[in-house]
């Protein structure tokens, strides 16, 4: 029998969205492996990549409708399944109408398709629905305000560097495919500079680490800025011509002495010195800003704030240069509007994503009646999960839609087996970094009864004799949702198919190469009005974090930073299998273990004001003395669910959860 090769791509919610190539023989998927084609993935595929294979054949994936009764799940059929959900909306619509529905979704697989769900809640007149997110929202809102919109330099101009800041970001465990690129610079004669609380993997590529006090990222880019104005180091054409509001800023910068950054930042004032000579001075210099930074209340401020320094040095719309976050030139160019259905003119109640739990709690006007949730684990991902768990209890009906019996899907009323990447067409793209479009065409059935959303969402539209959700016909779909694009650029869905990876025309060009941005002035704002009308302000001030404060908490002896670090091996909580766990560690400071009087493989309890978790100490150097740092993602069962400590902050803006706002301390 043939065994026929596939191109598709990994749906995972990732920097590197690689593109891979599968093996399907009598259709039965035989092997997952990267497609050197696509010049970013090349040769390699990561862990996380290689475990989709597991992860569709697992034999505890969901293949049938469970619906609870008297607390315990029973396999249902579809036609029960529908109609337990049709009943339970007719419902809630009756009694308090549409907002009574809240929709909860996330980045948990990254193809169009599944937005469609949106659209069906449009159909039923609207929903209550976030705003926000968990990840990456506040350094995405601090872009818009600077720049207007949020690109990013593409991977082979890191070669025209001189200089590469990586702040707060570890892509030696979360971008490997970047790693060559940087190698390439460093070979060209680039410096590499890593600047992170974490010693993380990437140090070891890096020409020199810094480590800054967690949550001080802010106060060291307003430092770094006062010492290159101070010394005339700034690209005076650059201001002059396109930008706004320097004057503002400059006051506010000169406020940042060495002395005050080194106490805020806990670096010597020569390092600090040192650092804003070298990237004002080694033009082109580029900025690789990663999500850690900005999971402080404090986030999208600090993210402003390192912007600056490349409009301050003119490092801007040039090649080796840019303050690379993420890349949202494809997103612009998706019909956002078709997929969720803003034609039916829907109406929507929005809250803040973090705030999950107190949305249930407290919205009565209609309360939370249904709550409908795809693509996410919010028990396990939302800050203060145990006040999630309880908040959970107040709605009447729970439907989940997932691959495993995750915590959510557990503390649900209805779960439904939905289908994986392969098991259906779709079409990905990423919004992190590279603007490849990947056709992922339907490889293999679905196992058992597993059904895509957009089908079994068309059958329930049907039995509520509702209109406006489409026919499941998936070509029709995907061209619809592309149609700016092709528009835009004469790229049709029969082209990106039959040549994907498709990369995005322009795809590879400079950001700002004309120095016209998207700002409502056209230049780039130091002070942003837009930001300033909001409420979030204008300048990139800085704030210490929020608990940082807190002295109560302090004698209390809440006295280290929590830290939840993204691992090498797993995507959040949606990438460990329940086979593949070990046991939890909490990774301490040979100063901390010393102080606590602890030593390593000895069990511990993390506690902060919310919650605790247990986890085996492991004494690093590699973690700073003011912190304890677990790894995000473990289930309930583990021990270790980390957002059982964290709270359910926001960020200054984005609506971001404000993760690493959280101070706890260390019991034996």
């Amino acid at each position: 029998m043939l065994i026929k090769t596939i191109k598709t791509t990994c749906p995972l919610d990732c920097w590197d969205q690689c593109a891979m190539l599968v093996e399907v023989e009598k259709g039965r998927l035989l092997s997952i492996s990267p497609d050197p084609e696509q010049k970013i993935t090349g040769k390699y595929l990561c862990r996380k990549g290689r475990q989709n294979l597991a992860r569709l054949n697992h034999p505890d994936r969901l293949r049938y409708p469970l619906l609870k009764k008297n607390g315990s799940f029973k396999r249902i059929g579809w036609n029960e399944a529908l109609q337990a959900m049709a009943c339970h909306l007719s419902d809630a619509l009756a009694r308090f109408g549409p907002l009574s529905l809240l929709h909860y979704h996330d980045g948990g697989y990254g193809g169009l398709l599944k937005n469609l769900e949106s659209r069906f809640f449009s159909a039923l007149g609207g929903c209550t629905e976030h705003r926000g997110s968990l990840c990456w929202a506040a350094g995405l809102a601090a872009q818009r305000y600077d720049f207007g919109e949020v690109y990013s330099h593409p991977h082979e101009d890191l070669a025209n560097a001189r200089l590469i800041i990586i702040w707060g970001r570890n892509p030696a465990h979360t971008q490997p495919h970047l790693l060559p690129f940087i190698r390439q610079a460093q070979k060209k004669g680039a410096r590499v500079i890593l600047i992170d609380p974490l010693r993380t993997a990437t140090a070891a590529l890096a020409d020199e680490y810094i480590r800054v006090k967690p949550g001080s990222d802010g106060a060291l880019a307003l430092g770094m800025a006062a010492m290159i104005i101070e010394k005339g180091l700034l690209d005076r054409d650059f201001i002059a011509t396109a930008s706004s509001g320097f004057e503002r800023y400059r006051t506010m910068a000169a406020a940042f002495s060495l002395n005050k950054t080194a106490s805020l930042t806990g670096l010597a004032p020569e390092v600090i010195e040192n650092l804003a000579v070298d990237y004002a001075t080694a033009k082109p210099a580029a900025l690789v800003i990663g999500i850690g930074l900005q999971r402080h209340s404090n986030g999208g401020n600090t993210v402003r704030a390192v912007d600056a320094l490349a409009a301050l040095t003119g490092n801007i719309g040039v090649r080796g240069g840019g303050a690379s976050y993420a890349n949202f030139q494809i997103s612009r160019l998706v019909d956002d509007s078709f997929l969720n259905g803003e034609d039916l003119q829907p109406i929507r109640r929005r809250y803040p994503k973090p705030g999950l739990a107190k949305a249930i709690s407290e919205f009565s006007d209609p309360p939370v009646d249904f709550l409908y949730i795809s693509r996410a684990n919010p028990l396990t991902q939302v800050g203060d999960s145990d006040g999630l768990r309880r908040a959970f209890k107040r709605v009447p009906f729970v439907v989940t839609a997932e691959h495993f019996m995750t915590d959510t899907a557990n503390a649900s009323d209805l779960v439904l087996p939905a289908t994986a990447f392969l098991e259906t067409e779709d079409l990905f793209y990423n919004s992190m970094s590279h603007q490849y479009l990947v056709y992922s065409a339907k490889c293999i059935e679905p196992p058992a009864e597993c059904r895509p959303e957009y089908v079994y969402l068309r059958d329930l539209a049907l039995l509520l004799d509702k209109e406006g959700f489409p026919a499941p016909e998936p070509d029709r779909l995907l061209a619809r949702a592309i149609e700016p694009l092709t528009n835009k650029t004469g790229v049709t869905l029969e082209e990106i198919r039959e040549n994907s990876p498709y990369l995005l025309p322009g795809g590879n060009d400079i950001p700002w190469a004309g120095r016209v941005f998207e700002t409502a002035d056209g230049r780039y704002n130091f002070y942003s009005p837009t930001a300033e009308n909001d409420g979030v302000g204008g300048l990139p001030v800085y704030r210490e974090p929020v608990e940082l404060g807190d002295k109560k908490l302090r004698r209390e002896g809440y006295c280290y930073w929590f830290v939840t670090p993204h691992h090498r091996d797993s995507i959040h909580s949606s990438h460990r299998l329940p086979d593949g766990e070990v046991t939890p560690k909490a990774y301490l400071h040979p100063r901390t273990a010393e102080q606590e009087g602890l030593k390593g493989g000895e069990k511990i309890t993390v506690w902060s004001k919310r919650g605790c978790l247990q986890a085996v100490a492991t004494v690093s150097d590699r973690v700073p003395p003011d912190a304890v740092v677990v790894y995000e993602g473990w289930w309930y069962e583990s021990g270790a669910a980390v957002n059982k400590l964290t709270p359910a902050r926001t960020t200054d803006m984005g609506c971001q959860a404000a993760f690493y706002d959280c101070l706890c301390r260390i019991e034996k």
